[in-house]
């Protein structure tokens, strides 16, 4: 399962956000600084072909790959300094989602985060690097001790020192080439500027309609950036499936945030979905680009990544498209891979394995 961390300045829309994602409204103010504390949500990924298959195969059960969704306090405190429990949440995160605010509100204080997306965006960026900085210039002294007795650390030594330059000013470690060797040293302090970005422009409802990129410029290229009204967004998360299609539609808002997320969140983390179905159950399952037939088993359980043997692979297309699995079977489309075959995104899979 994938971490999100919802992160961004006060009242930019980050608990709308996280409601429209967990369909959990709790706690949405208009007033600065009215999350205090972080809240924890597992959310499902939106995935229409997952209810296909699992009506095709009459299965008893249904199950979605899911996100772990982190809403909590603004990035910074009152009076700008860094809010330590935010930042620990976020560095715990695979991915974080940045919410910027693109519209005034009457409801909302001036003096706040503002209503100019760039100058959000580069404030929060500047706060991450501002973080990494000081967390690396707090460990150097003792990895500077820990190189002169055990010249193994000293490449380690040499990195985060590297990575403190970086980010003390003010630039974004991910922007850097890093080895291998290098990733692994700064891993253990999970440096906010090393993880990938969506951001999310908050805007009114008159905004909706796609324009120009509104932080072209201000944050990296190809972090996804996304447009969306969330406070409808949140709103609609809160109906039934049929009443929220409709409002989706009616308000033009496309898929809607937990479909727009989801995709962004597998893209920006380069994983890529399979399943696995028959009567009982059919379920998503993510894994990593890239990932071989061994390892996407041991996704489902560690038995079969250890007694794997062979498994039937018939993309999610396919199956629905011949009735079901055992029609894809008889069509032919149906082929038997080993431990090695690369996994793509949508198959399906039948993992046969010795216990």
């Amino acid at each position: 399962m994938a971490t999100l961390g919802i992160t961004g300045l006060a009242n930019t829309g980050k608990t709308s956000l996280f409601a429209a994602l967990t369909a959990r409204p709790g706690g949405i103010a208009p007033f600065p600084f009215s999350t205090t504390e972080a809240r924890l949500a597992v959310t499902p990924i939106v995935d229409p072909i997952l209810q296909e298959l699992g009506r095709l195969e009459g299965s008893a059960r249904i199950t979605p790959a899911t996100l772990e969704v982190t809403d909590g306090p603004p990035l910074q405190e009152p009076g700008g300094d860094l809010d330590a429990r935010t930042v620990g949440k976020l560095r715990q995160a695979d991915c974080m989602v940045v919410v910027l605010r693109a519209f005034e509100d009457p409801s909302v204080p001036h003096g706040g985060s503002g209503t100019d997306p760039r100058a959000q965006a580069e404030e929060v960026l500047l706060a991450m690097a501002i973080s990494d900085a000081q967390m690396f210039e707090g460990s150097l002294l003792r990895l500077r001790n820990q190189a002169t007795s055990r010249p193994e650390r000293r490449a380690a030594y040499e990195t985060v020192g590297r990575a403190a330059e970086i980010s003390g000013d003010g630039d974004l470690l991910r922007e850097r080439r890093w080895s291998d060797l290098e990733r692994k040293a700064l891993a253990d302090f999970a440096p906010l500027t090393l993880k990938p970005v969506i951001w999310v422009v908050n805007v009114d409802e008159e905004q909706v309609e796609e324009g120009p990129n509104p932080v072209e410029g201000a944050v990296p290229a190809g972090d996804p950036v996304l447009t969306m009204t969330l406070r409808l967004e949140a709103e609609a998360a809160m109906l039934d499936e049929p009443d929220r299609a409709e409002m989706l539609q009616a308000f033009g808002l496309g898929r809607g945030a937990a479909a727009a997320i989801s995709f962004a969140v597998l893209d920006t983390l380069a994983m890529c979905t399979f399943y696995t179905s028959n009567s009982r159950e059919t379920r998503a399952w993510i894994t990593p680009v890239g990932s071989n037939a061994r390892q996407a088993a041991g996704k489902v359980h560690s038995d079969m990544e250890r007694g794997f043997i062979r498994a039937e692979v018939g993309t999610a297309r396919a199956v629905i498209e011949a009735g079901g699995w055992d029609a894809a079977r008889a069509r032919g489309v149906v082929r038997v891979e080993g431990r090695d075959y690369p996994v793509q995104s949508g198959d399906v899979l039948q993992v046969r394995f010795s216990v």
